[in-house]
Order: structure tokens, then sequence, then C-alpha cells
């Protein structure tokens, strides 16, 4: 039987919660795998924001919270020649016209009163519908998350944001004053006897938090089962459980990266003799090459390949025909392994080894067996920078993991997660 999301969830947890809550870490390259349509951790971070119950709560009921906007008065004191606008102050008003000329019966000194509307809890409240407006139409494709349940009231929820940003001449005053909130302005906010800025307050505290890493363990876990378990992408999940696994048993210090999406490197680490980069969803660094070109494969004559490039060259012809553009044809085989770990001498920094990882989250013996014809092709056909055969040139060891559920009567090969042990040509390691 499949492990399921929330076991590995369990096992994995207490690991990532240390680098999730330091910041040191981003999965990118997991998340753009599931159906989320997310392209880094911080659009993760903001739709767990927006799936916060109290979030929903609280802009559910601002149509009616906005009613009790508070606004302060300020006493102006000024002196006018000719025309009285206010309150005329006529103890002061006196001692102008003696200081001035006591003859003159024009001058008034007056009090004006005038309503403030950028006092710092407005400004707090205007952050936080900022923030909201942002992610709800900037940040996420909403058409995209309408098909989930846990978006459905915010389809509704969201026009009531958008209409208190544009409509509310309140908060359009506020706008045309608006300054920084400071940490400092939040924290007197929370005091707030009216409920909408000590809510507001609240919330927007909570969103800092996030964005900054400051999660608990539970909220964590929380966004880790949102994540992986809500799209059903727990073949995802078990990609990050074994990458989690790989750095666990080889090192205890491991600076993990916040992945751009360009090469997916997830962590390196170091040894007395080692330095070791691990990559995850990755053709690896430059040192490697995982392609095999159309061009070389034509330089062999054999019938079955030559009638199969010609098929891909009429395909291209017909693409373009037919759709208006073609596809690139130049590649006759392109890789892009689950895990790569790559193994640096740190005395000459050559490469001299690399461990190839190919992840299948299955029981099921013909899937593993697929993996397994995936991962020898992997092994078969890698190259070095100069496009040589690192199985012809000899000089880079290179190894396979199979990671895979229960495929066997039970666990197998378990001790060779430890990567400077790896010393067959293919391991298969199941959980």
């Amino acid at each position: 039987m499949k492990r399921s999301a929330e076991e590995l969830i369990e096992e994995i947890s207490d690991f990532l919660v240390v680098y999730l809550k330091s910041g040191k870490v981003g999965f990118n390259s997991f998340i753009e795998k599931t159906d989320l349509e997310i392209s880094n951790l911080d659009q993760l971070l903001q739709i767990h924001f927006l799936m916060q119950a109290e979030v929903k709560e609280f802009v559910r009921e601002l149509p009616t919270l906005i009613r009790r906007f508070k606004t302060s008065t300020t006493l102006k004191q000024d002196t006018y020649h000719g025309k009285i606008k206010g309150q005329v102050n006529w103890p002061r008003t006196i001692n102008e016209r003696l200081a001035k000329n006591a003859r003159d019966r024009t001058i008034f000194a007056v009090n004006e009163r005038n309503r403030e509307y950028a006092i710092k809890e407005n400004q707090v409240l205007l952050e936080l519908l900022q923030v909201l407006e942002t992610i709800l139409f900037t940040t996420i494709d909403n058409k995209h998350y309408e098909k989930y349940a846990w978006f459905q009231e915010w389809k509704n929820l969201k026009l009531i944001v958008r209409q208190m940003l544009t409509k509310n001449v309140y908060l359009s005053r506020v706008r045309r004053e608006q300054a920084k909130v400071t940490d400092r302005m939040v924290i007197d906010t929370l005091k707030h006897r009216n409920p909408l800025y000590r809510g507001a307050a609240s919330l927007l505290q909570q969103y800092r938090k996030i964005k900054e890493g400051e999660m608990n363990e539970e909220e964590i876990r929380h966004l880790l089962r949102e994540t992986f378990i809500f799209p059903k992408e727990e073949s995802v999940l078990f990609e990050l459980y074994w990458v989690v696994r790989l750095i666990e048993t080889n090192t205890k210090k491991a600076r993990l990266n916040v992945m751009d999406g360009n090469n997916n490197l997830v962590a390196e680490w170091e040894d007395k003799t080692y330095l070791y980069k691990l990559y995850h969803d990755s053709d690896g660094s430059s040192e490697l090459n995982f392609s095999v070109s159309t061009k070389e494969v034509a330089s062999y004559y054999h019938p079955f390949l030559n009638r199969q490039l010609a098929s891909h060259r009429s395909a291209e012809t017909l693409a373009h025909k037919f759709f208006g553009k073609g596809f690139d044809s130049s590649m006759y085989w392109r890789g892009r392994p689950d895990i790569i770990v790559e193994m640096y001498d740190k005395q000459d920094h050559q490469l001299k080894k690399v461990v190839i990882g190919e992840v299948k989250h299955t029981t099921n013996q013909e899937y593993a067996i697929t993996g397994l014809r995936e991962l020898l092709d992997y092994l078969t056909l890698i190259k070095n920078k100069s496009g040589e055969y690192l199985e012809d040139v000899g000089n880079v060891t290179v190894k396979g993991i199979l990671f895979t559920d229960r495929v066997t009567s039970g666990k197998v090969g378990e001790g060779y997660l430890d990567l400077r042990e790896v010393d067959k040509r293919v391991v298969h390691v199941s959980v």
C-alpha cells in the first residue's frame, strides 16, 4: 500500500519546519509540479494567507464593520482679514487687533476644526485591503482557482475588497495621505476597541509574519498539506520526501537554497573529501548534459533510425502547415532526472561522481520498471560539458537510485541512502 501524503508530511515536516521558519528554503521546483499554477514560495504563502478562516470572516463582515470608520478632529487657529472661516475666538481676536491695528474691525481670530482621515488605524486598514487586492487581482490567477472549493467564497469576497478600495470615500481620503505602516503602528492598533481596526491589525500582523517565515510548526504542516494534498499531487510530495531523506542521511549542515527556477539547486553540503550539490527536477549544472541531438543520431545509419528521423521531419512540416508553428526537432532525446547529486573533490574542484535518482510513487511493479528504464537511459546517455558520454570517458563515476513505494516484500537497500556508499550501478530503495 502506498504511503499517504499525511504520512510523508509527518516524517519530513520536522526537517522542513526548521528551514521554512528560517526563510532559507524555497520549493519552487516542487510547487511548479502541482496544480496550483504558482511559480514561487511567496505566492504559495499568499494563498496560504487567503485560506485562513479569519481572513475570509473579516472581509465577509467588512461592509458592516466599515460603518464604524473613525476619524479625528484637529483644532487649527488662524487670523483672517475681512472674512470669517470657522468659530470666532473673541479673546484672541481682541489681542490680535490690539497688536496690529485697534481700529481695524475686519481682523478676526478663528478656530477651525479639521477632520483627519489618515490616522494610523485607517492606515493599517488600508494596507491590509491593498494586500488582499494585490493577491486576489494581481498575484494569482482567479480563473484557475475558481474550480477549487476553497476559493469559491472569494469569488464574492474579492468584490467587497475591490469596492472598498474604489468606492469608499473615506478610504479614498486616507489613500491620498497614505504613509508607511510600521510594526509599531500595527501593534498599537491591536489594542483598539473598535473590531474593524483590531481585526485589520491582527490580520496584517499575521500576513507580515507569514511573509517573513515566522510560522509555527502546525502552520507549516498545514501549508504543506494545502500545497501537496489539495491538488492531489502526492507524487510531487514523494519526490520532496526523498530529497529530504537524502539530505538528512548525508549531513546535518546542509545549505538549502531558495530556488530560482533555473537549475533548481536544492541544497549543498560538504564533508572532509567532497562538496555535494543536490538538484531536483533538473538536468544539473553546466558540467552535465542530458541530451542527444538529431544530428548525432543521423550520423549512424540504421533503417529504423532513418525512418524515425524522417517521420520527425514530416511531423514538423505538417505542424507548420496545420498549426502555424513547429517543434524543436534538433534534439532526439532530452532528459530531466527527478534528483541529481553532483560530488566534487574539494582539493581540485573536479566533478568525481554523479548520483541520479528516479522517483516513482507506486507499488505497481510495471510502473516501477518504467522508472528503472528511464533511470538506465539517464545513466547511459549522460554526457559531460564537452559532449562526451561519461560512461566512455570514465573519469566520473555515475550511479543510480530508483526510489519507490513497497513493490517487494519489504524495504530494500535502505542503507544505500549514504551517497558515498553507493557502489552498485543501480540501487533500489523503497519505503
